[in-house]
This record gives structure tokens, C-alpha cells and sequence, in this order.
């Protein structure tokens, strides 16, 4: 099976030697770096029904400011902050900041907010929910300190990137550092279903998997059904950052 491209490759690796969910972050802060951006958030919270002894209610990590993160807390900013409610909604698509903010009519509390995080360059970002198979929440924000023009134009093309490692990092926070299995049961996929993954790993639509594959739309999806279902995966970047962290798929 060929490697996957470009650096996503060298992260796995990376994220893969990491001997703790500090680590995690240490590699993923590194890599995102030499994509423009600088602070990596994590933050996971279980269902109230979920909620046992191995993990705690709320996990956070950051690299975020603490002057910033600070004053958010003091300020009581989440109470303001479109993005903040934006999460509440759960959802699986990205979230570009910049564009929840164009959509906001700000407030004089949500204008001093903006300021204040511009100051310390926690203006623009992306964050990237992760809804777990049993309703747990995770969102990891990534931001960057470049102004308006340069930040918008680094968004854009890292987004796939970023939407990819960000699948990965949580796969490898909470199955290898979290949840704490020494064994963990390997699936079987067909070799129909593995090359479906593997073009679903190389950025490739249903469409573009069929032409490649030479078999109809319908087959692709239905493949791809039996996947996310063997892989207890809500989509196709968790299946993916999941085959990676079981050996199905190879960087």
C-alpha cells in the first residue's frame, strides 16, 4: 500500500512515538507550526452517564496564553462568545472563526473580547469537533497570530490538513492514553473495504473511489457503511485516524 503524502505522514509518526497526551500535544503544536499556526486546544468532556473513575468529567490541554486564558475566565467571556455557543450546537464540520464573527452583530462586551484576544494573536483560528461513538465531545481549536489577510489565506489551505490531524490526535489521546487497553480487538475488513479507506485516507471522494475502483457509487457507500460500523467511527476522517491507529492503514 502506497505512503500517504506530504507531512501528514511525519506526524503520524511523530504522534505515534508520544508517551503521553502531553506529548501528544507537544508534536501536534510542532507540526501545526510549520503549517502558520502557534496554540493547540483540547478539550473533552463525557456525557453525565459516562462519567467513571479512568476519566475525568473534563479534560482540557493548551497552549493558549494564560494571561488569556485567564482574563477569558474572569471576564466571563463564554457567555458572549459566538464560537463558544457554536460548539454547544455539537456538529462535525469545522468551524473558522473569522466566519462566525462576520456572521455575529458584536456586542460592546463582544467587541472589548475581540481586542483583547488580538493583543495576544488568539483572534483567528479553526476548531474541529469530534462527537465520540457514545455521545462524548471533543473540540480542539488551533489558532494563528497573522493578521486578517495572511491568516484567512493559511486557513484555507491547511484546513483538509488540519481537519485530518486533529481526527488523529484525538484517536491517540483517548484510545492510547485514556482509555487505557493493553489489547485492543483489530477489525476485519474485506480488501474491497481496505481500498476504499485507503483512497478515503488519500483525500478521495465516493465518486473518485468508483472510477478508481471501477465499481458503482452504491458499492463505495456501502463499503464505507460497513467500515464506519466495523471501526465504530461517526465518519470517514475518524475511520481513517482510527485504521492508522490499528495498523489497517499505513502512513
Amino acid at each position: 500500500m502506497t505512503a500517504i503524502p506530504n507531512s501528514l505522514g511525519d506526524y503520524l509518526s511523530d504522534l505515534n512515538s508520544a508517551t503521553s497526551a502531553e506529548d501528544c500535544m507537544t508534536v501536534t503544536r510542532r507540526h501545526v507550526g510549520r503549517l502558520g499556526f502557534q496554540n493547540v486546544v483540547f478539550a473533552y468532556v463525557q456525557r453525565e452517564e459516562h462519567r467513571r473513575n479512568e476519566l475525568k468529567d473534563y479534560l482540557r490541554y493548551s497552549s493558549i496564553p494564560k494571561a488569556w486564558e485567564n482574563r477569558y475566565r474572569e471576564m466571563e467571556y463564554q457567555n458572549h462568545c459566538p464560537i463558544y455557543r457554536e460548539g454547544l450546537r455539537g456538529g462535525s464540520l469545522p468551524m473558522i472563526w473569522q466566519e462566525i464573527w462576520d456572521r455575529t452583530e458584536m456586542s460592546l462586551a463582544q467587541q472589548q473580547m475581540v481586542d483583547e484576544a488580538g493583543e495576544l494573536g488568539v483572534v483567528h483560528g479553526v476548531t474541529i469537533p469530534v462527537m465520540a461513538p457514545n455521545g462524548d465531545r471533543c473540540g480542539i481549536g488551533i489558532s494563528t497570530d497573522l493578521n486578517d489577510a495572511e491568516a484567512g489565506q493559511v486557513i484555507e489551505a491547511q484546513l483538509p490538513q488540519v481537519f485530518l490531524m486533529s481526527h488523529h490526535l484525538y484517536t491517540v489521546i483517548t484510545e492510547r492514553f485514556w482509555n487505557q487497553r493493553n489489547v485492543q480487538e483489530v477489525p476485519r475488513l474485506t480488501a474491497s473495504e481496505l481500498d476504499c479507506l485507503h483512497w478515503v485516507a488519500e483525500g478521495k471522494g465516493t465518486w473518485e473511489i468508483s472510477e478508481i475502483q471501477g465499481i458503482s457509487e452504491n458499492t463505495v457507500k456501502y463499503h464505507l457503511r460497513n467500515i464506519l460500523a466495523k471501526l465504530d467511527a461517526n465518519n470517514r476522517a475518524a475511520a481513517v485516524a482510527k485504521a492508522f491507529r490499528l495498523g489497517l492503514l499505513l502512513p
